[in-house]
């Protein structure tokens, strides 16, 4: 069965924002003292895993954000090669004042509550218009540990 794109575009799969050398010292200064707090409690598995942690979000943390490909079609919304069928999404929401643009949407999946999809290339209002046809539109509003974490440049 051939899906029927409606709209698609290109647009980066997070934000990314440059880190400075100061956020990289802190990092590596708060993993220290963690594994060290671990050590001294007799948990080196704990310390380890800490280090390792630290090491792998900053690698995560240096790299640019990859633009992927972005569709709607009479079967979901597709990002990359990952498909969300209609019926497993709830509702969707497109907050008007935050740049850049971006589709909220309430997943009814349990460990994925909420999907993030930023819009580049097209009107936020056309994509509106499509989703609109499939999926209701839901005033939804990001977490406030998300607000925090990009904050501190995550």
């Amino acid at each position: 069965m051939a899906t029927e794109s409606l709209i698609s575009w290109n647009a980066p799969e997070h934000l990314h924002t440059e880190k400075g050398q100061d956020w990289y010292w802190a990092v590596g200064i708060i993993t220290l003292a963690l594994a060290a707090v671990a050590i001294i409690f007799g948990n080196i598995i704990t310390a380890i895993f800490i280090i390792v942690a630290a090491s792998a979000l900053v690698i995560h943390a240096a790299r640019p954000a990859r633009t992927v490909y972005h569709e709607v079609n009479d079967r979901g919304i597709m990002v990359d090669k990952v498909l969300f069928p209609f019926l497993s999404l709830e509702s969707f929401f497109i907050p008007h004042d935050e740049f850049p643009p971006k589709i909220l949407i309430k997943s009814r999946k349990i460990f994925m509550p909420y999907i993030v999809i930023y819009i580049d290339d097209v009107d936020p209002e056309s994509v509106r218009e499509v989703l609109l046809r499939y999926i209701a539109e839901t005033e939804h509003h990001e977490s406030l540990l998300k607000h925090l974490l990009e904050r501190l440049g995550f």
